[in-house]
């Protein structure tokens, strides 16, 4: 047994499990350090493990799955055979883990209520969660409590809202005194605010550096404020990319809104002097910023597709502007222009989603062709180039 169960895949494992049998656990918190042991512990217990992601394994289970095993043994005799001698129950350590664990939720409870936020339905739950999993110790905990506490007051954690602000995450973190490094991954402070967001959110902490990202942004987070942008002109004057770190930028009385990069460079070749921001289909954190603050009245084109009627949708939304060229009639007259050049049209796919700007759309669009935006630059251009 001890060959089998004493290879390094299990070591984390059985030290976990001794831990939590001395201080009288019901469950013990796991984080397979490698794939190996990933894979090990997953065949054991007969459950998914991700290597470097923390999870909880209740001890009864594994006692359980030991006793339907290949030696028919329970988790004492196991730890007794790898480690030499076996676990006790310590009433001491256990007395000191409870103490411990009550300052620990003292702490959270003062942060959560020094920020508004102790009445929040995700509250209970982060604090349960910080004891088990954040692995910081209460000596250490008050500072960084207060600061997670403070950042998550400012975030949006309704799913049902779409932010309306957006902050790098440096920015978030060197305001709340956790220098510009704060909410990097892996540091302490990013994992509490994260584990309060994905319980904000309904969704499970994230894993890996996407599913972090992804989280971020919900709650109006930028991971950083250079690598996304958004293509624009005459903002003030020529070609460039904005970043999130260019923002604000100076208002201006309108802003033309197009989908594809292919209408601002035919604009700017034709000299067009309105200032254009292009989605390049998705309204990233840029694009959503910069659309909220213009203070501008907008003017929104994109693709009769699916992805274009969801980004016109969401425009609208965020802006309260106007549709450019998005009509039932606009639709047809692109269907002409296609057969009378002979251009061959993709086909739309079923339901392209709602049009409340102009239920007629809809109506045409039962035509089943989708049409790209450059299908309509002669006209976009022509309301361009008249102003």
């Amino acid at each position: 047994m001890r060959e089998v169960y004493g290879r390094p895949e299990f070591e984390v494992l059985w030290r976990q499990a001794r831990t939590a049998v001395a201080r009288g656990q019901v469950k013990l918190g796991y984080k397979a350090p490698d794939l190996a042991a990933a894979a090990a512990v997953s065949a054991l217990i007969g459950r998914p493990m991700t290597a470097g992601v923390g999870t909880t394994i209740a001890v009864a289970d594994l006692d359980a799955a030991l006793r339907a095993g290949e030696f028919h043994c329970g988790l004492d005799e196991v730890l007794a055979a790898v480690h030499g001698e076996p676990a006790e129950f310590s009433e001491v350590q256990s007395s000191v883990d409870a103490s411990r664990r009550e300052w620990v939720t003292e702490i959270l409870t003062d942060a959560l209520s020094s920020a508004g936020l102790a009445d929040r339905p995700w509250a209970s739950l982060w604090i349960d969660h910080v004891r088990r999993y954040a692995k910081i110790p209460p000596e250490r905990l008050q500072r960084p409590a207060h600061q997670a506490a403070a950042i998550l007051a400012t975030l949006t954690l309704d799913p049902r809202t779409p932010p309306a602000e957006w902050v790098s995450r440096s920015t978030l973190a060197a305001r709340h005194g956790a220098g510009r490094r704060g909410l990097d991954r892996g540091q302490k402070l990013a994992g509490l605010v994260l584990r309060a967001a994905a319980l904000a959110h309904g969704l499970d902490y994230p894993r890996g550096a996407h599913e972090e990202r992804t989280l971020w942004e919900r709650c109006g987070v930028a991971p950083d404020s250079v690598s996304t942008t958004v293509l624009c002109l005459n903002l003030p004057e020529g070609l460039r990319h904005v970043t999130l770190r260019d923002l604000p930028l100076d208002r201006v009385s309108v802003v033309w809104v197009c989908e594809s990069p292919r209408v601002i460079e035919a604009a700017f070749e034709a000299g067009v002097r309105q200032p254009m921001v292009c989605l390049s289909g998705y309204l990233n954190t840029v694009a959503r910023q910069l659309l909220a603050h213009l203070g501008s009245a907008v003017r929104v084109h994109a693709d009769f597709d699916r992805t274009g009627l969801l980004l016109t949708r969401q425009v609208l939304e965020l802006t309260g502007g106007t549709p450019w060229r998005m009509s039932g009639d606009d639709y047809r007259s692109a269907l002409e222009q296609a057969r009378a050049e002979d251009i061959d049209l993709p086909p739309l796919g079923p339901d392209p989603g709602p049009a409340p700007w102009d239920p007629s759309l809809v109506d045409a669009l039962r035509a089943g062709w989708a049409v790209d935006e450059e299908m309509t630059l002669p006209s976009l251009l022509g309301d361009l180039i008249r102003l």
